[in-house]
């Protein structure tokens, strides 16, 4: 499967302007595993989502912002966001270094797509990360040509998903998706003792890896920092179905 995803990887860069850019390993082992490279594919999208309310929708926001904390370190990263709800020293805790950060704010969701497909073009971003819960497939298609430019790594993240309608037959099914990884995010337990609040902890998924292996996790965070520390793994089946099934056909 290495060898098979590693010539996708190397036919989807056919004809770009720039040399496949490597990865970014997470710096966690259970799940650098379930990728095929062992990291998080540069010069790509990468879709980030809350797993339900508003709790998730902040989960979501502190797992992209850390994936934009490593990020930063390959030059100055660009938050691109209709909402103006970002607190800044928040975002400090998360790792996010004031003077490597740039916040824009267009007047809707339209003109987040449009800006961060601009900066995606524009040489010395490390990372651009859009908030755009509407998102379609071809705005994703249109992200991910833009990754392919420069070889910037670009984050799309939706606090609260749009739920895709239901088809004929009554049935809402995951729309089709340009992104290179899919994770969602929830708020997990504390571990902390029951006189204190412990670090914060997120049930975060891989949903979908080319070539890859999807799973679900339980992660921690330390206040500060970008880095995160895997607590558990945990079981889910119905991924692994979906997954066994997707080898068996490809």
């Amino acid at each position: 499967m290495s060898a098979l995803a590693a010539l996708r990887e190397r036919l989807n860069r056919f004809g770009s302007a720039v040399e496949d850019p490597g990865v970014l390993p997470l710096a966690l082992p259970p799940i650098d595993d379930r990728l095929p490279r062992g990291g998080l594919p540069l010069g790509r999208l990468h879709r980030v989502a809350g797993a339900g309310d508003d709790a998730a929708g902040a989960a979501a926001t502190g797992f992209a912002a850390r994936l934009l904390a490593r990020l930063q370190r390959r030059g100055p990263v660009l938050w691109c966001a209709a909402a103006d709800d970002l607190y800044p020293p928040a975002l400090a805790a998360l790792g996010l270094a004031p003077d490597r950060l740039i916040l824009v704010r267009p007047r809707d969701e339209n003109g987040v797509l449009a800006v961060t497909e601009e900066a995606l073009r524009t040489e010395g971003f490390g990372a651009v990360l859009a908030e755009a819960a509407r998102a379609d497939l071809l705005a994703e298609r249109r992200l991910q040509l833009a990754c392919e430019a420069r070889g910037t790594t670009a984050l799309l993240l939706q606090r609260r998903p749009i739920a895709p309608r239901a088809g004929r037959d009554g049935i809402a099914r995951a729309g089709a998706s340009a992104a290179g990884t899919r994770w969602t995010v929830a708020p997990a337990p504390s571990g902390g003792a029951a006189a204190w609040v412990g670090p914060a902890r997120w049930d975060l998924a891989l949903t979908h890896r080319r070539g890859g292996r999807p799973g679900r996790w339980i992660v921690e965070t330390e206040d500060g920092t970008d880095r995160l520390a895997v607590v558990a793994e945990l079981a889910d089946h119905a991924t692994e179905t979906v997954d066994t099934r997707r080898r068996l056909a490809g």
